[in-house]
């Protein structure tokens, strides 16, 4: 039985020092007490005053243990929600992300750039039409029942206007038509139903905000809100997609049939405006941060790369690229493009004056031009004229015809951008998005996802690079096309390790929620921080034993469910 000793002063009976201590068997201690010292107090009589606290009831949790089960609770929901979030797009990345699957992806060069001019287009008409459609989405969902209306509505109706124009016997233009039409639709209810169901996760989250169920409601919540947050730049890419595929497959028929030397003049055309696009699309990026701007110089040097060799290919006996090129031509292909890409690179940081965002750590000059119906910032018109100039230039002398690795221009650059996001720490993008978004778990699942999705995207990619490529060839050597083959060769050898993988970055989340919560992230590491800065660090000490606990039953669980599927 433990007993408390408070040792008080004569004077006014207040106490002046405490100690807890445990009695023998026999019901005897022996505790020290020292007298308090002080002027006026000699001959005094002090009083020791002793309290038995005896347990009563059933074992209860202490406020402590209590407050920490909470939190671990909410931390783990934020990293589920996290890795939840990061999941799908992760996977996508992962396939364009891999380099044996994108290697023999080729286009004729006048499709894609037919495809990329289209892009900013098809995102506009994607966010003034789809954008709104999916807000009505969220706000019918809200109400949960003009949500589930809704969402059935449109889906019979898309299956009924599918089913329809599939019974109507058309062929030629009239069957490409419908085609268009089909799909058309397909994103446009796609948008509507996100929108919907984001509208949905909000009501939800409201509703369940006391008992158990707090911590799934704030889940839900938060993914809700999250799709409000982005349903319009959703659809904007849906559109952009959309109208950019549509247009490569319309002009692949008519493009077969250009050839020299209006292949050339057409090639000059549509480089010059994707070069001009592109480079603006980097030179609004640029604008964001000040390091931001070295990307415009270096997407102008790997344009000025491959204006080079195709210069060098103009040369009397210089030829084209092929596999098997002396090392002699792989030497002088190197040199030309490392030539043109250092020109390029040199010429444009001259011209948008990056030495102001790398020397004087300063943004881009906000001075604007007049183009007559429009204004457009120097920097970014600039930019543009560089763009339009190199990629005219390059794809002039090109032509339509020649063949785009469009499969590789893919993987380097979504390869780029995982690299991008992996060197940027949590602790990191955990201050960006307190900033943007306010402390709170909200800013923490934020910014897990954006680490988890380039972490799983390098994973999962790297796996899908190592699969044996047997099953790949057996299923190409019956006809199937690059879906089936994805399908049925692919994703069977990769499922039980994107498990593994995915349970192992929720076990990174739960532990890095901890070094989120120091800067407002929420979850047990809010928490923890508190606690430290207090000095109470038996506390503490039992938010970290709570953090091992949880760790070691996601890796038994992650153990558990492989084995199972494996």
């Amino acid at each position: 039985m433990p007993f408390r000793l408070v040792k008080s002063d004569a004077a006014d009976a207040q106490a002046s020092e405490e100690s807890v201590f445990d009695v023998d068997s026999d019901g005897h201690f022996k505790v020290s007490v020292k007298v308090p010292r002080g002027r006026g107090l000699s001959g005094q009589t002090h009083q020791v005053e002793i309290q038995a606290a005896v347990p009563s009831g059933w074992p209860r949790l202490s406020d402590t243990t209590k407050t920490v089960i909470d939190k671990m609770i909410e931390t783990i929901f934020l990293a589920l929600m996290a890795t939840t979030l990061a999941l799908p797009v992760a996977v996508v990345l992962s396939f364009i992300a891999a380099r044996n699957l994108m290697r023999q992806i080729t286009l004729p060069l006048g499709n894609v750039l037919v495809g990329f001019v289209l892009l900013p287009v098809g995102g506009w008409l994607g966010y003034q039409v789809l954008g709104p459609l999916g807000q009505l989405g969220v706000r019918w969902g809200e109400d949960v029942l003009p949500g589930l209306g809704g969402s059935a509505g449109a889906l019979a109706g898309f299956a009924f206007v599918s089913y329809a124009l599939g019974r109507l016997p058309l062929a030629g233009s009239a069957r490409r038509v419908r085609s268009i039409t089909l799909n058309a639709l397909l994103v446009a209810v796609l948008v509507f139903i996100v929108g919907v169901l984001g509208g949905a996760g909000i009501w939800l989250g409201g509703k369940l905000q006391t008992g158990l169920l707090a911590d799934l409601g704030n889940f839900v919540g938060t993914l809700g809100t999250l799709t409000d947050l982005i349903i319009a730049t959703l659809a904007a890419i849906g559109g952009a997609m959309w109208l950019s595929s549509l247009g490569a497959n319309l002009v692949a028929g008519p493009m077969r049939h250009v050839f020299s030397p209006l292949s050339n003049v057409l090639g000059a055309v549509l480089g010059a405006l994707s070069g001009a696009i592109l480079l603006a699309m980097t030179a609004l990026f640029g604008t964001q941060a000040v390091l931001l701007g070295l990307l415009t110089p270096v997407v102008a040097a790997a344009l000025g790369g491959q204006l080079a060799v195709e210069v060098y290919y103009l040369v009397p006996g210089a030829r084209k690229p092929k596999r098997d090129r002396t090392d002699v031509d792989q030497m002088i292909h190197t040199l030309a493009y490392v030539v043109g890409a250092l020109l390029a690179f040199a010429i444009t940081a001259y011209a948008i004056d990056l030495l102001r965002a790398i020397v004087d750590e300063r943004p881009p000059s906000r001075a604007m031009i007049d183009l007559g119906l429009f204004e457009m910032r120097t920097y970014v018109a600039k930019s543009s004229l560089i763009g339009g100039v190199l990629g005219g230039l390059a794809a002039g002398l090109a032509g339509t015809q020649v063949a785009f690795p469009l499969g590789m221009s893919v993987y380097n650059t979504s390869r780029t951008i995982l690299n991008a996001l992996r060197s940027i720490e949590p602790l990191i993008m955990g201050i960006v998005f307190v900033i943007w978004v306010g402390v709170g778990p909200f800013a923490g699942v934020l910014a897990l996802t954006l680490h988890s999705i380039a972490s799983l995207g390098k994973l999962y990619s790297e796996q899908v690079e190592n699969i044996d490529a047997g099953p790949i060839e057996a299923i190409q050597s019956t006809g199937a096309n690059r879906l089936q083959t994805v399908v049925y060769a692919v994703v069977p050898q990769i499922v039980p390790p994107y498990i593994a993988f995915t349970m192992y970055r929720w076990d990174i989340n739960v532990r890095m929620s901890t070094i989120i919560g120091f800067v407002g992230g929420g979850g047990i590491g809010f928490l923890l921080q508190q606690q430290i800065n207090l000095l109470r660090y038996n506390q503490a000490g039992v938010a970290v034993l709570a953090i091992a606990i949880v760790v070691s039953i996601l890796d038994y669980a992650s153990a558990a469910i492989r084995e199972r599927i494996v």
